[in-house]
């Protein structure tokens, strides 16, 4: 009876240890640990350094007071406060030497940090460091009290690598999402995670700040060379990005579930090729426009405007894609647009920084369409500043030799340009709104207008027939698909005519009005190409059957032939 008395005791004992390890806040099973030192000894060349290549946009004493702040969007980081967004370390925590040399090395991407490994040596990168340590004011790296919890982040369990989301079972990415909802994520990053949730956000020093854009993951800050890394949001989920209202979630969500989460938030951004330098999607120079036998459909839900990116299956697009069911055959158009900083009212700091494009053309209608989409959180409901999206072609396309076009914005004096301007304000809408999975309709017009230079800028007499035959804003994202004739009457010579096969140059512009954006502040992207891909030649309709009987006949007489010869000397064998 004591044994058995004894035995229940200790069960007890251990259930109760448990219990309480589990009731403990996390912090404690993590790597405890002093902040990083600062190395005099690399002062001198990291104040070198800094007042070189930093002082522009951190300010003098690292306030993120630099001349260029003004101009930025997000702001630059003000370091006297020692509030450091990428760490591994807890919330409110110092970072490690080697959080900071990560950021300095690889920026940090939807900022206007660049990524200084490309022009900065190993040496420079952490004695920078080192100096920017000395500007915080309010902390002391070499403080006793300055413990550091490096957070535990647990490993990959999937075991996959880039792009990461192929081979995580779909359970996984949908509990994601019921974690996601759970925690009620949407009210800042929204339903579809556009970042539409919040448009009153602010971060420590009361500049607007907005939630990330889970469909644009190169733009997370943090994501340093690697953007489709899951560990990447894992990290933010953990630690929470000191400066701004993003908390860290490390007590109310366990690492397996935030695994889970990052995994659906990862699954949600369309893979594209980055350029190393600009820490974005390559931009595609060639917009192939579909040919389409029949007329074109203005209904972007049908097989024909769908696209490998829009198949939650088939999220990447490399070279060579094999069609998916509902479609495959088209493919959306990663168009770059950056700030109009040439002119006027300058724009440093566009909110829409890309467009997506797709395109068809009916040759029995003998018209085009251009599907134009773009990420936009929040949209205006003032008449003075609507949203609006431009499509730019040379005016007279006909009389330019080679690669030669206009001013790509609004032309100039000699080469004039045609431009398709849509318009727009939301019906029903409020940015305070709960996410509406149905979207909104838009109260939107065109207006053509004729572009000779920036003070010379018009409505056409007589417009070339442009129509918007569709448009929605459903939870951060803008559609409309734009239609017109491939030529016109042309009685001024002011409306582009699009051949067939030829390349013709288009470039795209776009206004937020939410963001006060009109008339030259806007957002632009630089020419690229359209083509009208031409209807494949009835040869390759009946040549392949012909090809194919001719090879079939081919290959029975071989096998007649074979089976006859053996004959023949099996014959000869037997007299």
């Amino acid at each position: 009876m004591i044994t058995r008395n004894n035995r229940m005791a200790r069960q007890w004992l251990v259930l109760c240890v448990v219990a309480l390890a589990l009731s403990l806040p996390s912090t404690l099973w993590a790597q405890m640990r002093m902040p990083d030192p600062v190395q005099q000894d690399k002062l001198e060349l990291g104040k070198k350094v800094y007042f070189k290549r930093c002082v522009w946009c951190h300010g003098v004493e690292g306030a993120g007071d630099g001349p260029s702040a003004d101009r930025l969007f997000t702001r630059p980081r003000n370091f006297t406060q020692g509030t450091f967004k990428i760490r591994v370390t807890d919330s409110g925590e110092l970072p490690l030497d080697e959080n900071l040399i990560d950021t300095v090395k690889n920026g940090l991407p939807g900022s206007a940090m660049p990524a200084w490994g490309e022009f900065l040596s190993k040496e420079e990168i952490k004695s920078v460091v080192q100096f920017v340590k000395t500007l915080v004011q309010d902390r002391d790296f070499s403080d006793e009290d300055e413990e550091l919890a490096v957070m535990d982040f647990g490993k990959n369990p999937w075991g996959t690598s880039e792009p990461y989301h192929l081979g995580v079972p779909e359970e996984d990415i949908a509990a994601g999402k019921e974690i996601m909802i759970k925690n009620k994520c949407f009210e800042c990053h929204g339903g579809e995670g556009r970042g539409d949730g919040n448009p009153t956000m602010k971060d420590d020093w009361g500049f607007e700040i907005m939630a990330a854009d889970w469909q644009q993951c190169w733009n997370f800050r943090g994501s340093r060379r690697n953007h489709y890394d899951p560990f990447n949001i894992v990290r933010a989920i953990s630690t929470g990005l000191n400066g701004t209202p993003m908390p860290n979630f490390r007590e109310k969500i366990t690492v397996e579930d935030r695994w889970k989460l990052a995994a659906f938030v990862n699954s949600l951004c369309p893979r594209k090729k980055i350029d190393r330098l600009a820490n974005k999607p390559i931009n595609d120079f060639l917009i192939k426009s579909k040919y389409t036998v029949g007329p074109v459909t203005s209904d972007w839900n049908d097989p024909m405007w769908q696209a490998p990116e829009d198949d939650p299956r088939a999220k990447s697009r490399p070279s060579g894609y094999t069609d998916i069911e509902g479609g495959g055959d088209q493919y959306w158009h990663y168009i770059a647009l950056a700030g109009q900083i040439v002119r006027g009212e300058r724009n440093f700091k566009p909110k829409v920084d890309n467009l997506w494009v797709m395109s068809r053309w009916s040759e029995e209608e003998q018209a085009v369409y251009y599907l134009v989409e773009y990420h936009n959180r929040f949209l205006s409901n003032d008449p003075e500043y609507p949203e609006g999206v431009a499509i730019q072609w040379p005016g007279q396309l006909e009389e330019l030799f080679g690669a030669e076009k206009p001013y790509f914005i609004f032309g100039d004096s000699k080469k004039p340009v045609d431009i398709w301007k849509a318009s727009f304000l939301p019906k029903n809408y409020d940015t305070t709104n709960a996410p509406n999975p149905d979207g909104y309709d838009l109260d939107i017009s065109i207006t053509e207008l004729i572009g000779n230079g920036f003070e010379d800028v018009f409505e056409k007499d007589t417009p070339g027939g442009v129509q918007i035959v569709n448009s929605k804003y459903v939870q951060g994202r803008v559609k409309i698909m734009f239609r017109r004739s491939l030529t016109t009457e042309n009685p001024d010579k002011t409306d582009v005519q699009i051949p067939v096969k030829g390349f013709v140059p288009v470039s795209f512009m776009e206004w937020s009005g939410f963001n006060k954006e009109h008339d030259e502040y806007m957002a632009i992207s630089t020419w690229v190409y359209t083509i009208l891909e031409p209807p494949l030649p009835a040869s390759l309709i009946y040549m392949p059957p012909i090809v194919g009987s001719i090879f079939f006949g081919f290959q029975m007489w071989l096998i007649w032939m074979t089976k006859r010869t053996r004959k023949m000397v099996d014959d000869k064998t037997w007299k």
